[in-house]
């Protein structure tokens, strides 16, 4: 049995095993640590053509598999490895919060949407004909539909929607990082000019990712949110990608409804960091919605690795 950590590990050897799905490339290892300078550890066994691994950081909540993504976790084509692999890191003193996306739907807690469209069409049939209406006004609302290649936009509306919802942003270095490694998308809705919506996307051979999404909330009566993933799935579908991961939601709350409409099958996410609560954290988010822009953008960004 073959043991590699890190940087033994041989990246295009990482990424064929993985079947290059996004949430557990090698590229991560660069990405998080360019950013964030948190310590990495991935780790790989493998004999003959059997394989386990896991890659994960160490964060001031332990090791987690990954930090500022909905999930990743172990990746096996062998039980027996993988129970090998376990047990090493068990002897090792290693606890990883390995967020697994679970293989079965889940009712409760944290689930992640994925919506499977072979075709536009496909999709448009399978929708209810009152989430098809919603669709259908949101094309009348004079709304635009863009792809840029800039952060600009994006960045304005991101950071001012994670000010709101109490949550310190990533800074646009992140993002950049995330677009030197990674095929990454970004889509802006427009009203009368004024960026009103935006989405960044990251995709792999047959699923788009969304990893963050806000819509102004106040262009709700133009079903903005609906313009915004209608022209997303429109894109993604003529791009022959399969799969559309909407990204973590907690069941029956929030944007898990809207998500509903889209009819995507809600995969539960195996985490015990996730299910901790923390009412500091609470009031913390409480003030923090309260913020100047200007001053949650500096200090976000500065802050936000120790939040994964």
């Amino acid at each position: 049995m073959n043991i590699q950590i890190n940087e033994d590990i041989d990246e295009n050897v990482w990424n064929k095993l993985v079947e290059n799905k996004i949430f557990f490339r090698y590229e991560w290892l660069h990405v998080i640590n360019n950013i964030y300078k948190l310590e990495p550890y991935f780790i790989l066994l493998s004999e003959d053509d059997k394989f386990a691994l896991i890659a994960s950081f160490k964060t001031t909540k332990g090791y987690i598999s990954l930090p500022f993504v909905s999930y990743s976790g172990f990746y096996t084509n062998d039980a027996k490895l993988l129970a090998k692999l376990k047990e090493y890191l068990q002897q090792h003193n290693i606890e990883i919060d390995a967020r697994d996306l679970l293989q079965e739907e889940r009712t409760e807690g944290y689930v992640n949407p994925i919506v499977q469209m072979n075709s536009f069409e496909a999709f448009w049939k399978n929708i209810s004909s009152n989430t098809r209406n919603q669709f259908k006004k949101s094309e009348k609302a004079k709304l635009s539909f863009k792809i840029e290649y800039t952060l600009d936009n994006f960045y304005t509306l991101y950071s001012t929607g994670m000010r709101n919802l109490g949550t310190p942003t990533h800074g646009k270095s992140y993002f950049n990082e995330l677009r030197t490694y990674f095929s990454c998308h970004i889509f802006t809705i427009s009203k009368d000019d004024k960026a009103i919506g935006a989405m960044f996307c990251i995709n792999d051979n047959d699923t788009l990712s969304v990893l963050y999404a806000y819509v102004l909330p106040e262009y709700s009566k133009e079903y903005a949110n609906y313009f915004l993933y209608l022209n997303a799935i429109k894109w993604m579908t003529s791009h022959k990608l399969t799969y559309l991961d909407m990204g973590r939601s907690t069941y029956n709350e929030g944007t898990f409804h809207f998500k509903k409409k889209f009819r995507p099958k809600f995969y539960g996410i195996n985490s015990k960091i996730l299910y901790s609560s923390n009412s500091n954290l609470q009031l913390v988010s409480q003030i923090w919605s309260q913020l100047p822009l200007p001053v949650a953008n500096f200090v976000g960004p500065r802050i936000r690795k120790f939040l994964p």
